[in-house]
């Protein structure tokens, strides 16, 4: 626990007990304190066919419905890169005394803080080659020079089993540039080469067997046993380091949550398999499935895949997302399935049916992550460019929406629904939330100022200690 936190309890420890004493000293004084009403606010990108931000769309444009019930829309705020973006493509100049949003009783405003934008950039060095992330690393580079949206904080974070926040959330992106360069020079812990070398040795004894005439069975049969074994230790491995990776998603999220704004993470990796493990079954399952004693194993070996399944808890961490208006875009690498590794020169392995199996289901896994959370999913690719310059000019051109629940705190998750009074457009937005209870909402307030030094203090309060705090072996003090 911070030497923040611990303030604060003890201040509040002794607030209590200093009040108890003046309330039978004198009369109690008359306290005023401000109820918030609980708003959920929506993001909505909307594109025309030719993938271009429609702008003029006003609040009687849209409908929401919560759980498949229609529901009132309190407030609506249009941002000012929609009109920018409409202007640019017609190649109008931008008025200066541009109108930007429009309040809950249609008057214009001023966007505040509630439309601030926190964007983390999260490095998955588990699961992320070298040379993938120097290639993202540079066009991050680029896209962090560009023009980017207004009200913009960024945040780096890398992640290699444990978190290094190499650059807290600011507004100058040189100092976030300077932090890439860092994480240029961190080693790479990736255990997708573990995949690579599995497949290696089956991709070998496949070979060796193939030359082996009459021998071909007692080669498969030596070496079959021991990669059947590899593949479930490497299985059980990744397994357990997805989920222990997803908790650490899930606690980015919650100190995210307690601040103001529109928040989201841009998930840097090689993709993450829902089934880790899948295509190195398969693998097994093509070469030494003509053993007779390894038939049994080659027929089960989709059973063992399924077994490994971990879609429940990403579908999870994406309505975790949701719940406390985190959107998710993962940057992956399309062909970052490994069984493309496997040599054309065995012929013994469908290393094409592998790679798409493999391949689209970790790309149909960032894209649904993606999608339900209001992101969207990006390529590693030399294509990466033009991507992120579509991303920075979406996250500045958004409609957000806002309605009154008629529950509060029910720890429930409702599914949200958008639809449009206009032809020939597409909408893009969070499919959710989780209605998260009070006593959580506080916690993750006092949570985001702790990490992130992000907070709110009207009554000017502040809480000093007396004497040097004694660290205690269990990192308290």
């Amino acid at each position: 626990i911070s030497r923040r936190v611990i303030g604060g309890l003890i201040f509040l420890a002794m607030s209590t007990s200093w009040a108890a004493t003046q309330e039978k000293e004198q009369p109690q004084a008359m306290f005023f304190a401000p109820v918030d009403v609980p708003l959920v606010s929506v993001e909505v990108y909307v594109f025309d066919s030719s993938g271009h931000p429609v702008a003029g769309l006003t609040r009687e444009d849209f409908e929401i419905f919560e759980d498949g019930d229609k529901v009132e829309i309190s407030h609506f705020y249009a941002s000012p890169g929609v009109a920018a973006a409409a202007r640019e493509q017609a190649g109008e100049e931008s008025p200066d005394d541009e109108l930007v949003g429009e309040g809950p009783d249609d008057e214009f405003v001023e966007p505040g803080p509630d439309q601030d934008l926190y964007l983390v950039i999260y490095f998955d060095d588990t699961n992320l080659y070298r040379g993938r992330r120097q290639a993202a690393i540079e066009y991050l580079g680029e896209f962090l020079s560009s023009d980017l949206p207004p009200n913009l904080k960024v945040m780096l974070v890398r992640y290699d089993g444990r978190n290094h926040i190499e650059q807290g959330f600011t507004e100058e992106t040189d100092e976030v540039v300077a932090a890439l360069n860092t994480i240029r020079k961190a080693a790479s812990l990736s255990r997708r080469i573990d995949e690579t070398m599995i497949i290696r040795e089956i991709e070998l004894a496949a070979a060796v067997a193939a030359n082996s005439g009459d021998l071909a069975m007692d080669v498969l049969e030596q070496s079959g046993r021991t990669l059947w074994q590899n593949i479930e230790t490497f299985a059980n491995q990744t397994v357990h380091r997805t989920r222990t990776s997803i908790e650490n998603e899930k606690r980015i999220i919650s100190s995210l949550s307690g601040l103001t704004g529109r928040k989201a993470i841009l998930l840097v990796t090689d993709g993450v398999e829902p089934r880790p493990g899948e295509a190195l079954y398969q693998a097994w399952g093509q070469v030494f499935g003509v053993v007779p004693e390894f038939r049994v194993d080659a027929q089960r070996a989709f059973l063992q895949a399924s077994r490994n399944d971990l879609s429940n808890e990403f579908e999870g961490l994406a309505k975790y997302a949701n719940g406390h208006r985190v959107s998710f875009y993962t940057l992956s690498a399309a062909d970052a399935g490994l069984s493309r590794a496997v040599s054309a020169e065995t012929k013994l392995m469908d290393e094409d049916r592998l790679a798409i199996n493999q391949g689209m289901s970790a790309e149909v896994l960032m894209a649904h992550m993606a999608g339900t959370t209001g992101g969207r999913p990006l390529q590693n690719t030399s294509a990466l460019a033009e991507q992120l310059d579509e991303v920075s000019q979406e996250l500045a051109s958004y409609y957000s929406l806002a309605f009154e629940p008629q529950h509060l705190g029910d720890g429930k998750y409702h599914r949200l629904a958008v639809t449009i009074n206009r032809d020939g457009v597409r909408l893009r937005h969070r499919d959710g939330y989780l209605d998260v209870p009070e006593t959580e909402r506080i916690n993750n307030k006092t949570l985001a100022a702790a990490i992130h030094g992000v907070e709110e203090n009207p009554l000017g309060i502040s809480v000093a200690t007396s004497g040097e705090p004694i660290k205690r072996e269990d990192g308290t003090f």
